[in-house]
């Protein structure tokens, strides 16, 4: 594989014995039990953090899978909010300290991209919107 991430789906009687084998392989983002009898498997698939549900549906497998995708997707869009002073300070060995100190700014922002890329509510992205536009943050159209 490349650098990409696996979605494993596995039938019960088989997710019991492979989840253990493939657990712990890092490239492994999510396993999917789909199987027919969601009582039977679903005690033993709550042990395993990887393991997103157990479904008797394909449908609801595709619907998280879409999210899961969408969230991977977020995941490598790069977004900075390194002050250029700091880069520029770092770059040239002017102040090691200040690589390894970075601003609150910069880790409010991680979160607030987060966040935002998270949001799957128009009704919430709307609000957002509004609030932006009375502090000023974004111009409007």
């Amino acid at each position: 594989m490349d650098e990409g991430k696996a979605f494993v789906i596995s039938s019960g009687a088989l997710g019991q014995s492979l989840v253990n084998d493939i657990h712990g392989v890092p490239k492994v983002d999510a396993i999917y039990i789909f199987c027919g009898k969601k009582a039977r498997h679903k005690p033993w698939a709550k042990d395993w953090s990887k393991i997103r549900g157990v479904f008797t549906s394909i449908k609801p497998i595709c619907e998280s899978l879409k999210k899961v995708t969408r969230e991977c997707d977020h995941d490598s869009i790069p977004m900075s909010f390194v002050p250029k002073r700091t880069m520029t300070e770092g770059a040239i060995g002017f102040d090691q300290k200040n690589l390894d100190q970075l601003p609150p700014s910069y880790m409010y922002s991680v979160i607030f991209k987060d966040i935002v890329l998270e949001i799957n509510d128009a009704k919430s992205i709307k609000a957002l919107e509004i609030y932006c536009k009375k502090k000023k943050f974004l111009k409007q159209k």
